[in-house]
């Protein structure tokens, strides 16, 4: 499976539905094995909002993606 920064998927586990996102990747400092950072997303939490309306909230020069 290939997964980019920001994708999103669905899994379920134990008969419970999760939506999952993708967060970044790092290499494990001992080992060097590629890991992935997830975040489970609680659908009840999930906000969508217009991209210019974020604007306005965050300064770009604060957050570094």
């Amino acid at each position: 499976m290939t997964v980019k920064k920001g994708d999103m998927f669905t899994v379920y586990l134990d008969g419970n539905m999760m939506t999952i996102c993708v967060l970044g990747f790092y290499n494990e400092e001992y080992t060097g094995e590629e890991m992935v950072i997830l975040a489970v997303v609680s659908q009840d939490n999930m906000v969508h909002v217009p991209l210019d309306d974020l604007n306005g909230l965050f300064r770009p020069q604060k957050y570094i993606n």
